[in-house]
Parts: C-alpha cells; sequence; structure tokens
C-alpha cells in the first residue's frame, strides 16, 4: 500500500543518508515519527525484527531484563503467600470459633438482663386463678439505679439464679445440679470483689462539710476507661489487687448462710460497701460447658460514678480448655509454621550473602543488611517473621494455660459438682482457679491481638508479589502515587471533622449518649459521614433550628465537598497508573503460563533463565547507548540462543514503545491543556508577524483575535513557502556540484598542459597531493568568484595561481 511504501522509501533514505551525515528533523519529527511527504510515518510500524536487527540500547535491554526477573520472582512466590493468607485464615476461624463464643455471650447476657429480676411482689389473683401462685418481680438489671437496688438485685436476682432455689433454709443437696440452665455448669462459687477510688481534698472543702458532711472526694475522672461502656480489655486488666476487699460464696453452702453474707457485704450501710470509696463492685462466677469443653466467666459489674449515675455491664467470655480438637486446624496451623519457616530460610540466605560479600570487601556487613531490610517490602517480611515469632510464643503459652485449666478441673478441688474440704481450702482453690481462667483470658486477648495485626501482614506480602505484576500493583501504585496529596488532605479533613465533633459534644454532649465524650463524638460523626443520620436525638436534644443547622452543614462540607475531594484525588492517581499499563503488560494467567515454559524450557536446556542472562550482560559493563542486535547478544552471553535473543530485544522495544505512549493523570492533562493554550496564543502571535499582520488579527480581522481557519491558512502557506525554498536550495546546490566537477576537469587539463609545455616531470604521489589541494584552494576560489561560469572565468584568470590556463577555456567553451 501507499503507507507501507512510504514507510520504505523513509527506511531507505535514513540508510542512505548514513550513520555520520546531519538530520535535521522536520516540524512534527518526534523520536519514533516522521514526516515522509505529506504523511506521519510511525517508525514503530516496522517489523519488530527489522527494528531489532538495527539494535536496541543496552539500558533499555537491562531494564527489561530486570523487570522479568522481578516479575518472575514475584510469580514464584504469590503461591506461597496466597496459600499462607488461606491457611492463616481457616487457622484464625477454627481458633477462635466466634459463633460459638458469641452464642454462648448473648445467651448469659440475656439471663442476667432480662431473667435475673428483683423487687417482687405477690402474686395477683388472676396468676391465682391460673394456678401460678409465685411471686413477680417488678425490676431487672437495668432499673438498678441505686445502692439499694445493688444490694436487692444480688440477693433476689443473681444469686438464685445458681443456687436453684429462691427461700430454703435447708442445705441444698450436694448431689442435685446446682444451676437451671441445660449445658452450663457453675464451678465452685461467686467472687465479689470492691474496687476503691483515690481519695483526695475536695475542690470546696468548707462548702462540701458544711453541705454535705463530706471530709474528702474522690476524682470525677480517674477511670482508665470511660464509665459508659466498660469493656472486657478494661476488665481484665483491672486485677483483684491486695488492697481491696473480697467476699466469696460458695455453691455448696446453704442459702441462709449465702443470703445472711449478702446481706452484711451489700446493704447500704454495711461496713463492707464503702460510701465514699467505692468505684466499683464486681461478680465473677466460673461456668463450665461440657458439650464444648469450655470455661467461661461471667462478670457482672456495677461502676459508681461521682454524678450518681450507676453503671453496669454485663460481660461473659470464654476459653477453650483443649486447643487442639480438629485435625484440620492442626494441618492449618502446621502449614503457616512451614511457611514462615520458608520466609526465614530465604531471607536468612540472603543474609548470609551479604555477609559473604561483606567479607571478600572488607566491608561491614551489617550496613548492607540494614539497607536491605529497610526497602519497604523486605521490611514487610521482616515485621512477618518478627510478629509470627511472637505469635507463636503466645500461642504456645496459651496452649500451657489451657492445659493448666484442664488440671486444675480434673484436680481433688473441682473434681465433683460441689467444692469439699475447709472453708480456707475452696477459697484457695476457687482463687487459683479464677486466676488462672483470667491470665488464660488475657494471654488470649493477645493472641486475638497479634492475629489483627498478623491478618494484615500476610497480605502485605501478597502485595509485594503483586507489585512486580504490571495490572496486579494497580492499587499499590495508586496509593503509593496520591500518599502525599492524601495526607495533606487528611489534616485538613480532620480539622474539620473534629470542629464539628466538639460543637456536637458541647451542643448535645448533656443528653445524648452518642456525643457524651470526644471518642463517642468522632465515632458518630464518622457514621453520619457514612450516612447513618442520628437527627431524632439530636433534634430533641438542641431544638431543629440549632439541631439542623449543624448537621446540614456538617452533610454538605464533610459528606459531599471534602469526602468528593479524596475520590477525587485517588481517581486522579488511579487514572495515571491506569494509564502508564502498557498495551504488552501481561495479565496473572499469562505470566503464571509464561513462567511454567520458561521453567519447561530450562529444565530441557533449551534456553537460559532470565538471572542467568542478566548477570551475563552486566558482567560486560556496557554503556547505556551501546546497540544490541541478537548476532553482539549471543557473542555477549555464552549459550544464548538466536530465538530467545530475538525475544529478549522485542520484550525490550514493546516495554520502551509503552513508556513512551504512557498517558498521563486527569490533572496532568489539564496542566497540559493549559500549556498548549498559552503556546497556541503565542504561535498566533509569532504567525501574525510572520505572515506580516498585526498580532490581533490576521486577513484583515483588525484587532480581532486570529480564528483557527486563518492560522491553518497562514500555517500551509508558510509551509509552502519553506518547501519551494528548500526545493530551490537542493536544485542550486546539485547546479554547483555538476559546475565545480567541470571545472575541476578543465583546471586538469590546464594543468598537465602546462607541465607538457614546461617539461617538468612530477611523480604520481606529488600529482595526486597537488590535485586535492588544489580542489580545495579552488573551491574556495570558485566560492568567492560567484556562481555564474561566464563571469567566473575571469575571475579566476585574474588571480594568482592560474598560470598556465590555455586561451582555449573562453565562455563558449565552457558552456559547450
Amino acid at each position: 500500500t501507499h503507507h507501507h511504501a512510504a514507510i520504505l522509501h523513509h527506511t531507505q533514505e535514513r540508510e542512505e543518508r548514513g550513520p555520520h551525515e546531519a538530520h535535521h528533523p522536520s516540524l512534527l519529527e518526534h523520536e519514533h515519527l516522521a514526516m515522509v511527504g505529506e504523511e506521519v510515518v510511525d517508525e514503530t510500524d516496522l517489523s519488530m525484527l527489522d527494528r531489532v536487527n538495527k539494535g536496541v540500547q543496552a539500558e533499555e535491554v537491562i531494564g527489561y531484563l530486570t523487570s522479568e526477573l522481578s516479575e518472575d520472582m514475584s510469580c514464584r512466590s504469590l503461591p506461597g503467600a496466597i496459600t499462607l493468607f488461606a491457611c492463616f485464615i481457616v487457622s484464625c476461624l477454627m481458633a477462635e470459633e466466634p459463633t460459638l463464643n458469641y452464642s454462648t455471650r448473648s445467651l448469659l447476657s440475656e439471663i442476667m438482663t432480662e431473667d435475673a429480676n428483683f423487687a417482687y411482689i405477690p402474686g395477683s389473683q388472676f396468676q391465682r386463678d391460673l394456678g401460678a401462685d409465685q411471686d413477680v418481680g417488678m425490676k431487672v438489671l437495668e432499673n438498678a439505679n441505686t445502692r439499694q437496688d445493688v444490694h436487692s438485685w444480688f440477693r433476689l436476682g443473681f444469686f438464685p439464679l445458681f443456687q436453684g432455689s429462691f427461700a430454703l433454709d435447708e442445705p441444698v443437696d450436694p448431689t442435685a445440679i446446682i444451676t437451671q440452665w441445660e449445658y452450663l455448669s457453675a464451678v465452685g462459687g461467686v467472687r465479689l470483689s470492691q474496687e476503691f477510688a483515690p481519695l483526695e481534698d475536695c475542690r470546696k472543702p468548707s462548702l462540701a462539710k458544711a453541705l454535705a458532711n463530706f471530709d474528702s472526694c474522690s476524682p470525677a475522672y480517674h477511670f482508665r476507661s470511660t464509665p459508659l461502656s466498660p469493656h472486657l480489655p478494661d476488665i481484665l486488666a483491672r486485677r483483684v489487687k491486695e488492697e481491696d476487699k473480697v467476699r466469696w460464696f460458695f455453691f455448696s453452702e446453704d442459702w441462709a448462710t449465702i443470703e445472711s453474707r449478702i446481706d452484711e457485704t451489700l446493704r447500704p450501710n454495711s461496713t463492707w460497701l464503702e460510701r465514699r470509696r467505692s468505684e466499683s463492685v464486681r461478680a465473677a462466677v466460673p461456668l463450665y460447658n461440657p458439650e464444648l469443653h469450655t470455661i467461661t466467666v461471667v462478670y457482672a459489674e456495677f461502676f459508681f460514678a461521682r454524678s450518681g449515675k450507676q453503671w453496669v455491664r454485663i460481660l461473659a467470655p470464654s476459653i477453650k480448655v483443649q486447643v487442639y480438637h480438629r485435625i484440620s486446624h492442626i494441618l492449618a496451623d502446621a502449614a503457616c509454621l512451614l511457611l514462615v519457616l520458608q520466609m526465614f530460610v530465604s531471607e536468612g540466605k540472603e543474609v548470609s550473602v551479604m555477609i559473604i560479600e561483606g567479607k571478600q570487601k572488607r566491608t561491614p556487613p551489617f550496613k548492607a543488611i540494614f539497607r536491605h531490610f529497610t526497602q519497604f517490602w523486605n521490611g514487610v517480611d521482616c515485621m512477618c517473621m518478627i510478629g509470627f515469632s511472637v505469635l507463636v510464643y503466645y500461642w504456645v503459652v496459651h496452649i500451657l494455660n489451657a492445659q493448666t485449666l484442664s488440671d486444675m478441673l480434673e484436680g481433688e478441688a473441682f473434681g465433683q459438682r460441689t467444692m469439699i474440704g475447709s472453708e480456707m481450702e475452696k477459697q484457695q482453690a476457687l482463687e487459683a482457679l479464677l486466676d488462672q481462667v483470667e491470665l488464660s483470658l488475657r494471654h488470649q486477648l493477645a493472641v486475638a491481638y497479634l492475629r489483627s495485626v498478623f491478618l494484615f501482614l500476610v497480605p502485605m506480602r501478597m502485595f509485594k508479589a503483586f507489585s512486580a505484576q504490571a495490572r496486579l500493583s494497580i492499587l499499590t501504585r495508586t496509593v503509593a502515587v496520591c500518599a502525599v496529596d492524601v495526607f495533606h488532605f487528611l489534616l485538613i479533613f480532620f480539622t474539620l471533622f473534629m470542629t464539628w465533633a466538639v460543637s456536637g459534644i458541647v451542643l448535645f454532649g448533656s443528653s445524648v449518649e452518642e456525643f457524651a465524650d470526644f471518642e463517642r463524638a468522632m465515632n458518630t460523626c464518622l457514621r453520619v459521614v457514612l450516612g447513618e443520620i442520628v437527627w431524632h436525638e439530636v433534634r430533641e436534644e438542641a431544638g431543629p433550628i440549632v439541631a439542623g443547622l449543624w448537621l446540614w452543614t456538617f452533610c454538605f462540607v464533610n459528606s459531599l465537598v471534602v469526602l468528593n475531594m479524596l475520590l477525587a484525588i485517588i481517581m486522579d492517581a488511579y487514572s495515571e497508573v491506569k494509564g502508564s499499563v502498557g498495551a504488552h503488560s501481561e495479565t496473572l494467567p499469562q505470566q503464571a503460563w509464561e513462567t511454567y515454559t520458561r521453567w519447561r524450557a530450562r529444565r530441557a536446556g533449551l534456553r537460559l533463565s532470565v538471572k542467568e542472562v542478566l548477570t551475563a550482560l552486566e558482567a560486560n559493563n556496557l554503556s547505556g547507548d551501546v546497540l544490541i542486535t541478537p548476532a553482539s547478544f549471543c557473542t555477549l552471553v555464552h549459550g544464548l540462543s538466536k530465538e530467545q535473543a530475538e525475544e529478549v530485544l522485542i520484550g525490550s522495544l514493546q516495554d520502551a514503545d509503552d513508556v513512551e505512549r504512557s498517558t498521563h493523570s486527569i490533572s496532568g492533562v489539564i496542566k497540559m491543556v493549559g500549556a498548549v493554550d498559552t503556546r497556541v496564543k503565542a504561535m498566533n502571535r509569532s504567525l501574525s508577524l510572520l505572515v506580516g499582520q498585526p498580532a490581533g488579527g490576521i486577513k484583515g480581522a483588525g484587532n480581532a483575535p486570529a480564528t483557527a481557519d486563518a492560522v491553518l491558512h497562514a500555517v500551509a502557506a508558510l509551509a509552502e513557502s519553506f518547501r519551494e525554498h528548500q526545493e530551490a536550495f537542493r536544485q542550486h546546490q546539485h547546479d554547483t556540484k555538476l559546475r565545480l566537477t567541470k571545472i575541476e576537469e578543465f583546471v586538469r587539463a590546464a594543468t598537465d598542459y602546462g607541465r607538457a609545455r614546461s617539461g617538468s616531470g612530477v611523480g604520481q604521489r606529488d600529482v595526486m597531493r597537488r590535485i586535492s589541494k588544489g580542489r580545495v584552494e579552488l573551491g574556495e576560489k570558485t566560492a568567492s568568484c560567484g556562481e555564474d561560469p561566464v563571469t567566473m572565468l575571469p575571475c579566476l584568470t585574474d588571480r594568482a595561481g592560474t598560470k598556465g590556463i590555455p586561451p582555449c577555456l573562453s565562455p563558449p567553451c565552457c558552456d559547450s
């Protein structure tokens, strides 16, 4: 076709021009583009083999081999990373068993809040008619608002759930089942502990003494966690100290003894429950589930705030007495351990290589090791190894604690339903059991935290493998590209976010629980950003106008403006990264198949590995601009086949083409459009001056701006004039060469004539030297005498050094 003919013609012209001849690119030529006549030709349309045979720069080849080696290593490490991630997820689910733990915890929470009733009244006549003559409890746990309610709830609601009787004065039969629940059995008894608050002087001692008869006060905000929601880590962290008061209630005792001890312990005027210093009262009772082989501790804790409010929380954490009871769990943990050990071995080999190289170079290897692990992805591997080591340590401790619990439950103290022995022995045994259970729960909580952290580190190793694959690394590269912009964005976002959160505390915090403190206000504002509106609560507190202003401004600024700006930043970076993915980038299945075929060919001895080729090429210390052809490539790398050499060079060219054709981000395109607009305006002014018209317009437009058609016509006229002048110059140059050749022939003939007349003999070498020297002098003289042959001859005959020119060199003779 005409297009391919133009390509061939352009290639022949380049070959004829030679490597040393100066080449002036046309206006539209840019790297791989060239002007052939009036058509723009792309050199990449040429055959890849033709381009490869011309040579590829060594820098591009080394870069391609480096990227291929990285992709090959990542593809090989990807199955191990995915397997580790899958096995670790299976291990976490089997170790935690969240469904069973949640069902046990929700059951006990419902029993404590709904079934532990108090404030009983005699049954009504309607109940007697139905045959139910029992008394009715009118209050539940949520109604315990005073110290009297605490005493009543423990005496009438909490303890009877475990005792199995409401008002029996006789001792409980030790052989009877002492719990109302089918799958849970209470173990030992109940520990009731009281935690004290520190005392200090009141803010106004005289006023406190006069009005409230208070000699001292305790600080209102000294809790380790907010009393609005005491959580499990806080309760486990606040261990029972020696100075705390503790009372023990054993299920083997009769109800009368337990009732009397409850009264002397929890009555408001009792000496055990102190009015000024008491911060919380906590009951703990262990339960055993034979079906699941677990120990569950029920915590019922009352917090006494200095505002007079009582906060209550029911918690029921469980712990397995037997950690491994499935073979699948053992296999999952064993697979995780083997994969992490493989990671240790690979990193150990790299460190050993660094140490050996350091000894050979007599340099300290610690710097190289430090630089190795301070790289991001190598640092991820290091964190994975450290995190897994700590996790294994805590997991082993957790298994040992579970075994200790199993041994204690099988011992003499708890080998039967009710404890036997003296009160001191039962107290020591129950105290040791609860301490061991709480220690096991703390270790279990630490293991859960470590598992959650490791769950983020394991996918990071997958992202390490993804980073070398062009299509899988889009997410990680997008995060890396927009990280700086997102950081500066978050500074503004959190400033605005905290402003509305604190204003919500000021406006609604006194009556709306969601804004009672800074932590809750931040979480509530985040929920509002995500679409959960708290309109009714804030309207009832601050009124529709104030609440509406707060909610409307917050949603408009943070949800509609700021959040969409974040999406715009991320999408801008994503478009840039997506555009940088070349057309020749492989998908994951293609790369996996390529790795497999290369491995088979390597085993069959048909090709060299990428690492061997790269090592051999780097050993030659080639300059980056050296051109490598398939033949020279095979010479540089011993054992490299021609097919593999062409494959590597073609891949290098494709990668280079992808880099040149990469697109830009949205913001980058906008900047480029602005720059183009500025340059077009400058071209408008320049073209207006070139065509001899005012800068304000073209073709009689006055001061009006030049239109696109006028600019195009001016450019076309300028290009046509330029082509005419260029063609005339080429024709003039060709004619001058012909004239110089004829004059040289005449001069040579005249020289021979003069020598023949003078009879002087000259050697052939001297003649040739004089001829070349005379040619240069003649060219200079000819240039100074003009271009017309008619006027050139008299000028030449008038100058020195032209003696001996025969009289036949006249203008008619020259014309002939």
